[in-house]
Parts: structure tokens; sequence; C-alpha cells
């Protein structure tokens, strides 16, 4: 049950997201910690429910996050980390 909510929670938030196109384009978080290293997280929106995520570490390190919601339901996630692995999630909401 708790899945399930989560799922459509997501969906609900993905067509929010969709429906705003121009308020959420393109968004950065720079997070600083107590002794000064930084770590910056690029957002945007690519339109037609695609959505990316670059953070990048305090070293250089990136990861790449691609996440697309292809209607009735259904979103994948594709992550790639710093070092090229590649890994791939498909969420489903279901009745």
């Amino acid at each position: 049950m708790q899945k399930s909510i989560l799922n459509l929670s997501i969906s609900i938030a993905l067509l929010i997201i969709g429906c705003s196109q121009a308020a959420f384009a393109q968004q950065t978080t720079i997070r600083t910690g107590p002794y000064g290293n930084s770590s910056v997280t690029n957002r945007s929106y690519n339109g037609n429910g695609k959505q990316t995520t670059t953070r990048t570490g305090p070293y250089g390190n990136s990861s790449v996050t691609n996440r697309t919601f292809t209607g009735a339901g259904k979103q994948t996630t594709t992550r790639t980390g710093p070092y090229g692995k590649t890994g791939t999630t498909t969420r489903s909401v279901g009745k």
C-alpha cells in the first residue's frame, strides 16, 4: 500500500512538473559542508516528461540521472555513476 502511494505521488509530481515547464526548466543547488567542500546539483526539465540531474562532488566526480515519465503510470530512471556504470529502474503505478 505504501509503495503504491509513493509511486502515485511520484507520478503526480512529474505531472505537475510537466504542466509547469517554465517554472522548473533549470535548477541549480550548491551544498557546502562544514569544512568548505561543495557539491553542485543541476536539474533540468527537457520537456515531454524527461528530467536530467547531474551531481558533481567536491572532487569533480559526476553522476547523471535521467528520468522519463512515459505516461500510463510508468517511469524509467537511468543512473550513470562517476566511473561509467549504469543502472536502470522502471516503476509502474498499478490499479
